[in-house]
């Protein structure tokens, strides 16, 4: 009797190893999502307040994480599902493979890479003169009058409008957002025209991916004025660069779709490339665009402790926050929490609210 214990006790321990040995093995995109699936939107946890020190070392690593979760699920409403269901149907593991062989290429295929503004230097290059003056950004953007239009419809938009009289020209953005306030809004009119719009399968994703991206780029330049403000135009160009890699991401998920007409898409499959590539594309597309070598770095790096990735990835998280909430599914005060559990001060969090949800009958 006793060796027959001793042998199912020995077979329970194997059995037992050789499935923490299969999680461990298990594509690290597909265990994330797994993990999403259950505890995307559950409560913030609550536990015994740990010391000072201790708070912000688990801030700084849960960031990326909280991060990661809360996109899954905004990008999974984007592509028309509520599922988490992120294991990918057999037939359609030739399109992931497709999607992750030319997300590898070097170079990056030109169908898929989005080419550079042609006044992204100009402006790079007054953006980082402190002493350019006003007049010389606003003789920049008169020579596009497709970006001056543009930049037009964003100073009177809902998220950059700051006076109750209407911006009607380029002299006039100078004078109501000032220097800084003008190369928000050239920065962001020049990568707008990139999100197009996608397939009728999943035509959200290109809007809903942009609209955070805009948010994004207004949280992350307010979180940049508390942590290195030196560095908060640089802190909102990152969250633009940033929405670049999940937008390719997805263009060449639906690109190796179309070569698949029997398929239907399964957002499975956009979610695990994304996931995979978004932030590695984010990079290349970065450098392929000239962009300071600071600039590429901080797109790829995962522990926020560097004051201006970690501006950046509050800010995409406030953001994804703040769409998750226009659509129903959490609250404000649930928001809070949860900024607060990756250590985002409340009075930081207060100000970035009140400017991505402003009063409808005020200016922003």
């Amino acid at each position: 009797m006793a060796i027959i214990v001793t042998v199912i006790l020995a077979a329970a321990a194997l059995l037992v190893g050789w499935l923490l040995w299969n999680r461990g093995r298990q594509d690290p995109a597909t265990a994330r999502h797994a993990d999403a699936g259950t505890a995307q939107l559950a409560p913030a946890s609550a536990s015994t307040p740990p010391s000072a020190a201790d708070e912000r070392a688990a801030a700084s690593d849960t960031l990326v994480a909280e991060l990661n979760a809360l996109s899954s699920a905004l990008w999974a409403s984007a592509l028309s599902t509520t599922a988490f269901g992120y294991v990918v149907p057999s037939e359609h593991e030739p399109v992931m493979l497709a999607a992750r062989k030319a997300l590898a290429a070097d170079p990056l295929s030109e169908r898929y890479f989005p080419r550079r503004p042609m006044l992204m230097p100009q402006l790079l290059s007054a953006v980082n003169d402190p002493d350019a003056p006003p007049l010389k950004l606003a003789g920049i953007i008169a020579q596009d009058p497709v970006l001056t239009g543009n930049i037009l419809r964003l100073a009177n938009s809902v998220y950059f409008r700051l006076s109750s009289v209407p911006v009607e020209s380029i002299q006039r953005a100078v004078v109501v957002c000032g220097t800084d306030g003008l190369q928000s809004l050239a920065a962001t009119a020049l990568v707008q025209p990139v999100f197009r719009g996608g397939t009728a399968e999943h035509s959200r994703f290109p809007a809903v991916l942009w609209e955070r991206c805009t948010q994004a780029s207004i949280a992350a330049e307010l979180c940049a004025r508390q942590w290195c403000a030196a560095d908060r135009q640089a802190a909102q160009l990152l969250a633009l660069l940033s929405a670049l890699g999940p937008l390719v991401a997805y263009r060449v998920v639906e690109d190796q779709y179309r070569a698949q007409p029997g398929l239907r898409p399964a957002p499975a499959v956009f979610l695990q490339v994304i996931d995979r590539f978004a932030r590695v594309m984010a990079g290349r597309i970065a450098a392929l665009w000239q962009s300071p070598p600071r600039i590429v770095a901080a797109l790829q790096v995962d522990e926020p402790n560097e004051p201006l990735v970690r501006s950046l990835r509050a800010g995409e998280l406030l953001a994804t926050l703040s769409l998750l909430a226009s659509a129903g599914r959490i609250t404000g005060e649930e928001c809070a929490a949860r900024a607060a559990t990756v250590g985002i001060p409340g009075p930081l969090f207060a100000t970035v609210w009140a400017r991505l949800h402003p009063p409808e009958d005020s200016p922003a």
